[in-house]
């Protein structure tokens, strides 16, 4: 009976969750709250830094705004380099399973062009170390979770947490075998994440160095995106941030031949 009893108490510890005080579902939750604002927009760098230091810049004007929970719009329009100034980017992505859409504008050829997001892993975003798929959020039904560990760091408590796709055709998608993020034990945010490529090798480091901090928003306005294979680095910051709301218009085809 003792032995019956122990193995009891020990399957029950083996299937608990790490965290007495919080699930996977519930930090995914709380951090989902903290990182959804309904409307931001500000100017939008990135540093590309190759492995001999030799720097590269983009700017953009940048807007995002939520529709619903199933719904999030992005718009990029691009300044420099003077080569791809007027350049615009739209993408609407769900969280509902539906795919996501994503068009380019180009004004030497003053065209709309639609980009399969779905059909290689998302691409590059402007030659980055940025995927377009890491710049958008994913149906978390197309995903699996784990509570890994609860560790402390570079003195941040922290969440561990693995996801991955639940079948071969998301992880296909995603263009990683799985992914390791960090979350802050004091109000879940994310700002550490670790991606695997298809042989379970670290690929890229994704760290977030500042954040936006508005109530109970906690948006990343610096984030420094390393490929630990190749030595090239990419790095996103986010000035001038305003928070009002932007009309609707900015979210369509039209808008990107208009502006």
């Amino acid at each position: 009976m003792k032995k019956i009893l122990f193995a009891l108490i020990f399957l029950a510890l083996a299937t608990a969750p790490l965290s007495a005080g919080k699930t996977v579902e519930e930090i995914l939750a709380e951090f989902d709250k903290t990182i959804s604002v309904p409307s931001l927009q500000g100017t939008f760098t990135v540093k590309l830094i190759s492995k001999n230091g030799d720097t590269r810049e983009i700017k953009a004007r940048a807007y995002q705004k939520l529709v619903d929970n199933k719904q999030n719009n992005r718009l990029f329009i691009f300044d420099f380099p003077p080569r791809v100034r007027g350049t615009g980017l739209l993408v609407h992505s769900f969280l509902d399973g539906r795919d996501n859409n994503m068009w380019i504008y180009l004004p030497t050829v003053k065209r709309v062009k639609r980009i399969a997001l779905e059909s290689s892993g998302g691409g590059y975003f402007m030659g980055s170390d940025f995927t377009y798929r890491d710049l958008i959020a994913n149906d978390l039904n197309n995903m699996k979770f784990e509570l890994l560990d609860e560790k402390t760091m570079n003195g941040i408590e922290s969440y561990v947490i693995k996801c991955w796709g639940k079948n071969q055709t998301v992880i296909k998608d995603l263009g990683y075998s799985y992914m390791i993020s960090y979350y802050k034990k004091e109000n879940s945010v994310m700002y550490r994440r670790e991606f695997f490529d298809s042989d379970s090798k670290l690929l890229k480091v994704y760290q977030v160095d500042n954040f936006h901090v508005s109530g109970r928003y906690h948006y990343p306005t610096k984030i420094t995106m390393t490929n630990v294979q190749t030595e090239h680095k990419s790095i996103i910051e986010v000035t001038e941030i305003s928070t009002k709301d932007i009309p609707e218009r900015y979210f369509t085809t039209r808008y990107l031949t208009d502006k």
